[in-house]
């Protein structure tokens, strides 16, 4: 009986770990550019990003069927300021963060991204940013581990009517008081293209492709348990007035290892007050 009940614990322990681990489309990065604000511009967004999916690729890259869909559904809050012409600062708080997966499901608070972006050079900007774990990790709300520490390169170009993004970087979490765990070093590489037809009307379309490797469970390595994902994403945005913008994207999981397969559909709302 104890090793049926220790059993049943275990396998809920590796649905929840697996069911926010294992999601592609990082709403801290994907929606980010090189650009920083003149001092003392102010701006915000709130985004909506929805997934349900029925399959997943294994640790070795197959393919298999959930017993249930899996969904996710995140409301991230974001607030830039130009604190000079080069330095911007932001914050990044997801309000709402929510997963179920059959019986199984959590919802809440999720984690809280503190940071500063600077161009350094014309064609280069460094972005920094401190993860704090808002979101209960004993629910699997927000990211893997504890606090963490992301740093970027990013550069932009524009080409006539084209415009060109791209970023690089890397992500470190501590290990998670509560779970115990610590996820691997992570990195990522973000890739888009924004194409204006008229003042008020863009269209994008990129990539990215995000990996962590294997991480600790108490001290201990928990082998495969990092994962990886390459998403292609299309979408547009639409200047409602000077001060409103609506964007939406949709972003489709190609290939990866521990994670889902599906669409995840974004909506964004920007508000410039200066």
């Amino acid at each position: 009986m104890k090793k049926g009940i220790a059993l049943t614990a275990l396998c809920m322990v590796g649905v929840l770990v697996f069911s926010t681990s294992a999601q592609a489309y990082d709403y801290f990065f994907s929606y980010d550019a090189a650009a920083v604000k003149a001092a003392g511009g102010l701006s915000g967004s709130v985004g909506f990003a929805y997934v349900n999916s029925s399959k997943g690729w294994d640790a070795g890259g197959d393919s298999y069927t959930y017993a249930d869909d899996l969904t996710f559904m995140h409301i991230p809050l974001r607030v830039n300021y130009g604190l000079t012409d080069k330095v911007t600062i932001f914050g990044l708080v997801t309000a709402f963060d929510k997963w179920d997966r059959g019986d199984f499901g959590e919802s809440g608070f999720g984690d809280t991204w503190l940071g500063a972006k600077c161009a350094v050079l014309p064609a280069l900007t460094l972005r920094g940013a401190l993860d704090i774990p808002t979101g209960d990790g004993k629910k699997d709300l927000g990211y893997m581990g504890g606090f963490g520490i992301d740093v970027a390169a990013m550069s932009s170009r524009q080409i006539g009517e084209l415009g060109l993004n791209g970023q690089v970087g890397s992500r470190w979490n501590a290990e998670d008081g509560n779970t115990k765990f610590q996820p691997g070093v992570g990195g990522y590489i973000d890739v888009e293209g924004v194409y204006s037809f008229t003042e008020a009307l863009e269209g994008k379309a990129g990539f990215e492709y995000s990996v962590v490797g294997d991480g600790k469970s108490s001290g201990t390595d928990a082998k495969d348990s990092g994962y990886a994902y390459l998403d292609l994403r299309g979408g547009g945005a639409y200047r409602l007035n000077e001060k409103l913008s609506l964007g939406t994207n949709l972003y489709y999981t190609v290939t990866g290892t521990s994670a889902y397969q599906g669409l995840t559909l974004l909506v964004n709302l920007g508000y410039t007050a200066k």
